[in-house]
């Protein structure tokens, strides 16, 4: 019986990342409270640690800050502390000089943390620069009451996603042709050799809300993904017992003309489903001990 088959399976993933970043902040004194875990995740807006009782937020942009952000200045890194303040919810322009409207936001940023003076200027000393929205640190170098000198390692944290390869093994030799995938819950394109790379995709995949403890916990349990054709292909259930001269995912049927090639691309229901790459399938096929077993070339 033909009938269509999209080939639904799980597939684990291997994850391509930039290398390792390190994280330190310009604030300088004794550690009075620190965030940092290597099992949770450190998120843009949150308090990272106190110096001397002053707290240190850490604020997520495309590029780190690298100067006291106060009025009148223009330039990449003020646009990037837009975009910044934006995703946290706080109504800016996207570019722009630091003028009102920015001003006011990096105020209502700060009393909402609790960095004194509230006055508008974002210091260097008052964040901590992290590459995303949220991460896991992989590696923390601080403790509590510890000396810290402006530029000391807080922690180090994963590289930028880059892409996402299907681990290739005997269990999910896939039907050829376009798929689609499921990664943590993002709808993704798959190409012929396994890999998902196309960009925004990858950043989809990154800012999934459980990425981060997906990450930190990669060793022990691997990522995958749902994965099904794009396109379903036509498929004949056969009896197992139909099949002979199984090698890997190829195999014989014998019909009423004679042995003939399968390509096995899957089971269900106690039935195994083939291809027959010749075209059309036979009306009949031989069963178990009836079979002449007489060979066939794919």
């Amino acid at each position: 019986m033909t009938s269509a088959f999209a080939d639904p399976r799980t597939l684990p993933l291997e994850l391509d990342m930039a290398p390792s970043i390190e994280l330190s902040s310009s604030a300088s004194g004794r550690v009075t409270a620190l965030a940092c875990s290597e099992s949770r995740a450190l998120r843009s807006g949150d308090i990272a640690m106190r110096i001397d009782g002053q707290p240190v937020a850490a604020l997520a942009s495309e590029q780190p800050f690298y100067r006291d952000i106060t009025w009148g200045v223009e330039g990449a890194d003020v646009d990037a502390l837009r975009a910044a303040l934006g995703d946290l919810g706080y109504e800016v322009a996207t570019s722009g000089r630091y003028s009102g409207e920015l001003h006011d936001a990096v105020a209502i940023f700060q009393r909402d943390r609790g960095i004194a003076p509230a006055d508008g200027s974002l210091l260097l000393s008052s964040i901590l620069w992290i590459p995303n929205a949220q991460t896991v640190p992989s590696e923390c170098s601080l403790s509590l009451g510890q000396a810290y000198n402006g530029g000391d390692l807080f922690a180090t944290v994963p590289g930028d996603l880059r892409s996402l390869r299907v681990v290739q093994n005997v269990d999910n030799v896939m039907v050829p042709g376009p798929r689609r995938v499921t990664v943590l819950g993002v709808e993704a394109s798959l190409s012929e050799a396994g890999v998902i790379d196309d960009p925004q995709q990858v950043r989809d995949i990154q800012s999934a809300p459980t990425f981060a403890a997906t990450l930190a916990a990669i060793d022990s349990t691997p990522l995958t993904a749902r994965s099904a054709l794009a396109t379903p292909v036509q498929v004949v259930s056969l009896p197992p017992a139909a099949l002979f001269d199984v090698t890997g995912s190829t195999a014989c049927v014998e019909g009423l003309a004679g042995a003939m090639p399968v390509q096995i691309v899957g089971t269900g229901m106690g039935a195994t489903l083939v291809q027959f790459p010749g075209g059309s399938a036979p009306s009949e096929v031989v069963l178990g001990s009836s079979l002449a077993g007489t060979g066939c070339t794919l």
